[in-house]
């Protein structure tokens, strides 16, 4: 396994970041989910090179995440829209804006602020819920091997449980 890269690794954390963890990733998919879909739109915004904003669209759209679509009225005009899969991704964001803005804040205040457009009331946050919708923090939440897991998870999970 390179150290570029998570493609050997049996883990979904590692498989989720072999897709959307380079540098300029998320930023490109916050844009993509504030509505943003032209190259030309991406590349003035972020003041992202080039080549690795097309680098980063193509992976993006290889990895099933965005869709590149010629625009209706000029086939020359390109539009990348968040598939199924990505927006699947909306919650992550939501997890890394509410975050960044708890432990990593603007000193003159919130730079982004997420609101339901009906209420316009703040988001309240982002939960890992159980099978009746409650809330669960991290200490009631256990991590099992599943039939995929390898020698490494196993080992990974047995560490857990000795130190638990």
């Amino acid at each position: 396994m390179s150290k570029n890269s998570f493609e050997g690794m049996n883990c979904p954390i590692a498989q989720t970041l072999e897709q959307v963890g380079e540098w300029w990733t998320f930023v490109i998919l916050r844009n993509a989910f504030c509505g943003m879909s032209r190259f030309q739109e991406f590349q003035q915004h972020l003041g992202i090179s080039t080549s690795v904003l097309a680098q980063r669209l193509g992976k993006l759209v290889d990895n099933g995440i965005l869709l590149r679509q010629a625009a209706a009225d000029d086939a020359r005009i390109v539009h990348y829209r968040l598939t199924a899969k990505g927006r699947a991704l909306a919650p992550v964001l939501a997890a890394l804006t509410l975050w960044g803005e708890a432990w990593a804040p603007n000193p003159q205040g919130a730079r982004l602020s997420l609101v339901e457009k009906k209420t316009g009331l703040p988001v309240a946050g982002v939960a890992i819920l159980a099978a009746d919708g409650r809330a669960l923090p991290p200490e009631q939440i256990a991590t099992l091997a599943g039939p995929g897991a390898d020698d490494k998870t196993h080992a990974l999970l047995r560490i857990k449980e000795e130190t638990a």
